[in-house]
């Protein structure tokens, strides 16, 4: 491509990106004005100083999501994000080639040009695959018909389970030419940004810990989530996030001078292993701690050596190093939770061996084996084709014939299947009494109903009032209104914990293959205030969102390596296999050269590959982006250090 096609193509591609994240910001359920705000900031920065690229996207990456306020399911804050960024940095591109010719040129790695070969062909065939497994029967038409009705909202078994599942890859694809492109300082960049965004992970997860359990409560059975919505069905996107992001808080604090910039680093550190320690997360325990211990180990093989030399700071970080074992033996020996957890090891591990059997058995022919179901297909034939993995409920949204969004919700399967899923809105909570709740829908056969308001953050519910109404059928509809009085101690009333604590309403089918269509549901205070918003969904889903309780079998499959063999083949398996001894062996290189931020990159690349044994991670769009700018950044590592990649 010549240069003077190359600019066109930079600046156009600028322009389309720049108005896909206005167009979607302008669309925003809940603030947007204040979104176009700030994704105009966010392109700004990034037509003034593109390379920092780097920088802003793992630093907002972890909290940019919003989708228990906004209903936002295939499209959420993050994706606006990233396209707000690139269309910044893309018009950058073409400006910079318009006035200098030169600049047109792309700097991708020859070492790494055989992404833009390898991996769109795969991504088309996956995407492919997937939505025509969807269709089933379906003619192509149709499905995209229904598709693009549901726009941004959607559920996991749903053909939109495949684009969100996909957009990780495409967006890590599109960012290569032009993080490249802008790749001055990358590594530096790329690590104070995931410095700055662990430490609002950290903070995200001390605040739910202090609020809902109590920072130094070790016996409470509540796992932390932080910012990370999509454990709504549960999952381990802040397990995997944490192993990505903990190696450079030991960087931070490795290469900060003495002072308070060391006392900063030290501290995030400590939050850091705090929030490690929070998730009772076994693997999480093993990837960090030999990602931690592989670290440790290569830096004195390879005699890496801090920038502060000093007594002082080599004093400091042996106070680090015995205050992080202190920390980790005093959430040991301070509570009940993590030993009974690492008790039950051996049964769990024999619990998801056998989850792991039944996915394996979900592939039955050799196209399968090869090429996978498709991109996102994992919940829909998990919880179709196993006796155990059925869906504990559904959340849809559907459009009448006069063009209104409609919620239904549907209870389990199958009879037997454990947990639920429920309709969910978050609410402030008032003091002093008891809540009411009316509802209005309709119902096909009587239905057995959950009705609960919690303290609760995300997955884990403290002081409750509740109800299971019985909804008895008509002809058609529930006449008029339904009024339900919740039992349960009232919400307590003092001190800074409680006013802060959120409230979430859920609403759940408790009968297998019932399905209720709620037209309108209001919550009502102590004080007599109708509180919920969206009440009656005129608004489609805003403010609307869905949890699910107990059961989280059917949505995932605990293993990277399995899910991409399941949805993605052999040949999507041999891709990401191919793409991790890649970046590994790149920071490799540069270690040797004594770069100490590819030793971080590698660990934290490492850390990925490990969790990856017993977590999924390619189904978490924000987090598997992340993993991959490490992988993307992993020859400029051995770049910078001297000498050519190999």
């Amino acid at each position: 491509m010549s240069a003077s096609s190359l600019t066109v193509v930079a600046g156009l591609c600028g322009f389309l990106f720049a108005a896909a994240a206005l167009a979607a910001a302008l669309q925003h359920p809940v603030a947007p004005a204040l979104a176009v705000l700030m994704l105009v900031g966010v392109a700004a920065w990034a037509i003034r100083r593109p390379a920092d690229l780097w920088f802003v996207l793992p630093a907002l990456l972890p909290v940019a999501n919003f989708t228990p306020w906004t209903g936002w399911w295939l499209v959420d804050e993050s994706d606006l994000l990233i396209l707000a960024a690139m269309g910044g940095a893309y018009l950058r591109w073409g400006l910079d080639a318009r006035n200098k010719p030169s600049a047109a040129l792309g700097r991708t790695p020859r070492s790494m040009q055989w992404v833009y070969v390898v991996l769109p062909p795969l991504l088309l065939i996956g995407v492919w695959r997937g939505l025509d497994d969807a269709r089933a029967a379906t003619p192509w038409a149709a499905m995209l018909a229904d598709l693009w009705a549901q726009g941004v909202y959607g559920d996991y078994d749903l053909p939109g389970n495949t684009l969100r599942v996909a957009k990780s890859m495409v967006w890590g694809l599109v960012l290569m030419p032009v993080l490249y492109r802008y790749g001055q300082a990358a590594p530096l960049r790329l690590a104070r940004g995931m410095v700055v965004g662990l430490f609002l992970v950290c903070a995200a997860v001390f605040w739910e810990r202090g609020i809902y359990v109590g920072a130094l409560d070790f016996s409470d059975h509540t796992r932390i989530t932080a910012w990370f919505w999509e454990m709504h069905v549960g999952g381990g996107a802040i397990d995997v996030y944490l192993a990505l992001a903990l190696p450079f808080a030991w960087w931070a604090a490795w290469t900060a001078r003495h002072g308070w910039r060391w006392c900063a680093a030290g501290a995030l550190m400590l939050l850091s292993i705090y929030a490690v320690l929070m998730t009772y997360s076994r693997g999480v325990y093993l990837s960090v701690a030999l990602a931690l211990i592989a670290l440790v180990t290569l830096a004195h093989r390879y005699r890496l050596v801090a920038p502060d030399s000093s007594v002082w700071h080599r004093r400091a970080m042996a106070f680090l190093a015995v205050a992080l074992v202190a920390e980790a033996l005093g959430v040991l020996v301070g509570g009940t939770f993590m030993p009974d957890r690492l008790g039950r090891s051996n049964k769990d591990l024999y619990q998801r061996f056998e989850h792991w059997q039944r996915g394996v058995d979900l592939l039955k022919t050799p196209s399968q084996w090869v090429l996978g179901l498709g991109v996102g297909r994992l919940p829909a034939h998990y919880s179709t084709q196993t006796s155990e993995g059925g869906l504990p409920g559904q959340v849809r949204w559907v459009r009448s014939a006069e063009g209104s969004t409609q919620a239904l919700i549907s209870g389990p399967a199958q009879p037997g299947v454990k947990g639920k899923l429920a309709l969910t809105q978050r609410v402030a909570l008032a003091p002093g009494g008891a809540y009411r709740v009316r509802l209005r829908g309709h119902v096909q056969a009587p239905a057995r109903l959950w009705v609960q308001l919690c303290e609760q953050h995300l997955l884990y519910a403290f002081e409750c009032q509740e109800q299971t109404p019985l909804v008895l059928a008509s002809s058609d509809a529930v006449g008029g209104w339904m009024e339900l009085q919740l039992h349960g101690p009232a919400f307590a009333s003092t001190g800074i914990r409680s006013a802060w604590r959120a409230g979430v309403l859920s609403i759940a089918v408790l009968q297998a293959k019932t399905r209720v269509r709620p037209d309108a549901v209001e919550l009502i205070d102590p004080q007599g205030r109708q509180v919920l918003k969206n009440s009656a969904f005129a608004q489609g889903p805003r403010h609307w969102s869905s949890i699910a309780h107990v059961n989280f079998l059917p949505w995932h499959m605990d293993n990277l390596y399995l899910e991409l063999l399941i949805e993605r083949g052999l040949l999507g398996l041999a891709a990401f296999a191919a793409l991790a001894v890649y970046g590994l062996a790149m920071t490799a290189q540069g270690v040797a050269r004594q770069n100490p931020l590819a030793l971080i990159v590698g660990i934290a690349i490492l850390a990925a590959v490990l969790i990856g044994v017993v977590i999924s991670v390619i189904e978490i769009p924000r987090v598997s982006t992340m993993l991959w700018l490490l992988l993307v950044v992993s020859p400029l590592l051995c770049e910078d250090s001297g000498g050519e990649c190999k």
